[in-house]
């Protein structure tokens, strides 16, 4: 009737006893359940660590000196103010920026140079707090006695008491800016509330005065450094001069209104000559003009130079004036008169007059024309002689311009220097530092140190983390078997039903109380773990009988060691099955130790001894409880006189008898790894049930007890977890 997926397992168990438990790789998450589990049983360890850091913390809380906190709080624009247009100190930036300047203020503020001055302001080398010498009765003792043995305690800072103070005051200063803006706040701690306000106080103003005292430091070091300057500038530029003066009289480079003269000249004869071209150029189309005139025959007196003539305009009037004449005389007389032939005398003298007058424009026109060109080749002969000079010139003026950009770059260094020199000697006097104290501090009304409730939950949290490790520590080294999951990983059979912790089983009174007659208003009434193991047992008898089991059908319960329960179970058991109509017979087979009948108060009744050597009939040795319907066989006495060990045969063969009378018969044996008869009724029974008690025996005695079993642990349907915290 045993299962193959039961046996199988449990073969692999007896052929390797000591394999160390399977890791279960199927499931990566945490059970919360055995964890909390195992926290509880670990509770009174973890308890205990917790309560040593506690205590701790509650000594230090009642012995320590308190400390008060005194704030005050500085606004520090990186924005300086925009006193003069060209500072020293350059103006911060915006945004990220000035929080990095800010945020770069407030370790100046924790700086040993603005400590310092608070410590000067404050006198606080003088103060025993801040490690001066104290003049208290039990310390001038103490210096005394170590003085003696030969100990100086103060010899490392007797020589600066001030950098012994500052070494106090930075433990008790801290800086803080707010979030999203440029207000800092300075804290300051100390067991004084008055004094924590003055030094608070104090930190604020030094910071200022360093503040302004580092500018106007920066800027007098700026004002010295480009003093300094000046005279060196000087002399360069001097220097730069004369070498540019020298060169210029070396290579006879004048210049006037800022234009070289060579080539203001040049200029002005390439004017010339543009005009002598055109003046030339204008006489000889004049005088062509009138040498073409003359050699056509045309009129002469047509050209502009011949219009323009006076005389040649007087005798052209004397022409007409002769013409007209001879004109109207022509109508008077015949071409033969005297008088016209005077008249036309007249006229041929004055046609001569006007062509001498042309001839002479013409010769005029010549020699203009011959001037001309005389004029325009001693323009370019001299502006020929102008190119080659400025050609010379300009190829010197290259150096020449090296040497006054030279000049100019020195003088312009020179006159920077000059004016900054005096900007920043009238800076030192300014203070454009954008800081200011917004909230002066007040004294603290709470001490802010030692933070009771806070320190006293962290030591509660942090013994309780510690004792929790601990505990888990300890739960992993232990090689006993406290959780469903580890017997069955261990025995490879599935955990048939998990008992609750009991001062007494459930059962036992009651099963004492009818057997002696006690009454049943003497039992008290059920809790919450008597009712979570009655359901444990119904649910163990549902896993073993499905249905109502067979005639004469045997159930072996057994345990590895004594004490781990198996009495509790197989009574429990009994009562149960008893309670659903089955004709039940109880067994105490514990022959070292007899749990059972002591349990039932039945140790002096004839018993299964008895039966066994034939001293008793079965009528007379089962004792029967008509209230529950649970018969019951105790141990019987097995120190009569010729009483000896009963062998194991002769009791399988008389269990035999019994268990045909019988739908189940529940034998409580004793220990595997104690009782020599278990493995007898090991053979005998058809089923077995193996007891384990939560915190019990140890793993490999639970893997020795299923080996000691050999053939008989194939009947083996299940485990029982005994005494557990787990609810099941």
């Amino acid at each position: 009737m045993l299962q193959e997926r039961i046996s199988e397992p449990l073969r692999r168990v007896i052929q390797h006893p000591t394999a160390p438990m399977p890791a279960r790789d199927d499931d990566p998450r945490v059970d919360l359940k055995e964890l909390i589990r195992i926290i509880k049983r670990r509770r009174a360890l973890i308890l205990w660590i917790a309560a040593v850091p506690l205590l701790l913390a509650l000594l230090y809380v009642v012995f320590a000196t308190p400390l008060y906190t005194a704030s005050t709080q500085i606004l520090i624009d990186p924005r300086d103010r925009r006193i003069v247009s060209n500072e020293v100190t350059p103006e911060a930036l915006a945004a990220d920026g000035g929080v990095a300047v800010v945020e770069s203020q407030q370790l100046v503020i924790t700086s040993d140079v603005v400590l310092r001055r608070a410590i000067a302001r404050e006198r606080l080398d003088a103060d025993p707090e801040f490690g001066a010498p104290s003049n208290g009765l039990l310390a001038v003792a103490l210096r005394n006695s170590l003085g003696l043995v030969g100990i100086d305690a103060e010899a490392s800072d007797r020589g600066d008491p001030q950098l012994k103070a500052l070494r106090q005051l930075k433990k008790r200063v801290g800086v803080k800016r707010s979030d999203k803006a440029f207000v800092v706040d300075i804290y300051v701690s100390s067991d004084d509330r008055a004094k924590s306000v003055r030094i608070a106080d104090a930190i604020a103003q030094a910071y200022l005065d360093d503040q302004a005292g580092a500018r106007a430091a920066a800027s007098g070091r700026a004002s010295t450094a480009l003093g300094a300057r000046l005279d060196a500038l000087r002399r360069q530029v001097q220097q730069a001069e004369d070498r540019a003066v020298q060169y210029r009289e070396q290579h006879k480079i004048l210049a006037a209104g800022g234009v070289l003269v060579n080539e203001q000249q040049l200029s002005e004869m390439t004017i010339q000559l543009n005009a002598a071209h055109a003046k030339t150029a204008e006489a000889r189309a004049r005088y062509e003009q009138v040498a073409s005139a003359r050699r056509s025959g045309a009129a002469s007196g047509a050209t502009p130079e011949a219009v323009l003539s006076q005389t040649i305009g007087q005798l052209r009037a004397q022409y007409a004036e002769v013409a007209r004449q001879r004109a109207e005389l022509g109508a008077l007389v015949g071409p033969r008169h005297p008088s016209i032939v005077t008249l036309d005398a007249q006229i041929q003298g004055v046609q001569k007059l006007i062509n001498e007058e042309l001839s002479r424009i013409a010769e005029a026109a010549r020699s203009a024309l011959e001037r001309a060109q005389a004029n325009e080749q001693a323009l370019e002969a001299n502006l020929e002689a102008l190119k080659q000079r400025a050609i010379s010139t300009n190829q010197a003026s290259v150096q020449l311009r090296e040497l006054e950009r030279e000049t100019e770059a020195s003088r312009a260094v020179y006159q920077a220097f000059l004016v900054r020199a005096r900007e920043t000697g009238e800076q030192q006097s300014i203070d454009s530092t954008n800081a200011r104290v917004i909230s002066k501090a007040t004294p603290p009304r709470d001490k802010s140190w030692p933070p009771r409730l806070l320190l006293l939950a962290i030591a509660l949290m942090g013994g309780l983390g510690i004792g929790t490790g601990a505990g888990l520590m300890r739960e992993y080294l232990d090689e006993r078997i406290y959780s469903r999951e580890l017997l069955h990983g261990l025995t490879g059979v599935p955990v048939l039903a998990v008992l609750p912790k009991l001062g007494a089983p459930v059962g036992w009174s009651k099963w004492a109380g009818s057997l002696l007659g006690r009454g049943r208003d003497q039992i008290p009434e059920a809790d919450q773990r008597t009712a979570q193991l009655i359901a444990a047992m119904r649910r163990l008898s549902d896993a073993l009988f499905e249905n109502r089991p067979q005639r004469g059908r045997s159930l072996l319960m057994v345990s590895a060691t004594a004490g781990e329960g198996r009495t509790t179970v197989a009574l429990n058991l009994g009562l149960t099955t008893a309670a659903s109509g089955w004709r039940v017979l109880l067994i105490d087979a514990d022959f070292e130790r007899g749990t059972l009948s002591r349990t039932l108060e039945a140790g002096g009744n004839a018993g299964l001894f008895d039966l066994v050597e034939g001293r008793a009939m079965v009528s007379s040795v089962v004792l029967s409880d008509p209230e529950s319907g649970l018969n019951f066989l105790p141990l019987g006495n097995a120190t009569l006189p010729g009483s000896r060990n009963p062998d194991a045969k002769t009791i399988v063969q008389k269990l035999s008898e019994l268990a045909n009378q019988y739908d189940l018969v529940i034998i409580d044996s004793g220990a595997v790894l104690a009782d020599d008869y278990v493995r007898g009724f090991g053979e005998f029974a058809d089923d077995i049930v193996f007891i384990v008690r939560s915190g019990g025996p140890k793993r490999d005695a639970v893997l020795a007890a299923i080996d000691a079993l050999r053939i008989n642990a194939r009947k083996v349907r299940g485990t029982v977890l005994a005494a557990s915290d787990e609810v099941a």
